[in-house]
């Protein structure tokens, strides 16, 4: 992780043609994001002006944790994406507005460099669903004892907590029998 740290490019270093940087076997990306397959990919930066264009893929495997059980499994990724990178000077801090379609794929490099691991990295995480599920119909974990459905059954009780509103049901059907 310490190399891939500067893992970049200054803006000056980009030629003309663009610049094509392929990667294969990164398992670190920190502790963060727990890699099972290495990821292989690769990013094609075009320079237009101070604005780069970057097309990229990346391929491999991350370890998630389900929502619902807890437990760990693999989240294959396969994708492939673009975003145009502008100077972080380009942004207006100051003001407040809503993003149109054409400004959701836009990123921003400071200091003229650009870096290939914080690329990956915001891919990947953009690449993780919202309900992370180990399996679609995952059955998570007894609330009582804790133990993972998925793979046991539990003795508890299932308690099913009475509706705010039954007591209203109660007086109700006493009413009835009062005659009223």
């Amino acid at each position: 992780m310490t190399g891939l740290k500067n893992w970049g490019i200054s803006l000056d270093e980009i030629p003309l043609e663009g610049l094509k940087v392929e990667f294969s076997e990164l398992f670190d990306l920190g502790e963060e994001i727990k890699i099972a397959k290495p990821l292989t990919g690769f990013l094609h930066l075009k320079k237009i002006g101070v604005e780069v264009e970057v097309i990229g893929y990346l391929e491999g495997t991350i370890i998630l944790d389900c929502d619902r059980c807890l437990s760990p499994y693999k989240f294959e990724i396969k994708k492939n994406w673009s975003l145009e990178l502008k100077p972080l000077n380009f942004l207006n801090l100051e003001e407040e507005r809503e993003l149109k379609e054409e400004e959701m794929e836009v990123d921003f490099y400071e200091n003229n460099w650009i870096s290939f691991l914080d690329l990956i990295k915001e891919e990947i995480y953009l690449s993780i669903p919202y309900k992370k599920l180990c399996k679609e119909d995952c059955k998570g974990i007894c609330q009582v004892c804790g133990v993972n459905l998925n793979e046991m059954l539990c003795k508890c009780k299932v308690y099913k907590k009475e509706s705010p509103f039954a007591i209203l049901k109660d007086i109700f059907l006493k009413n009835l029998e009062k005659g009223g």
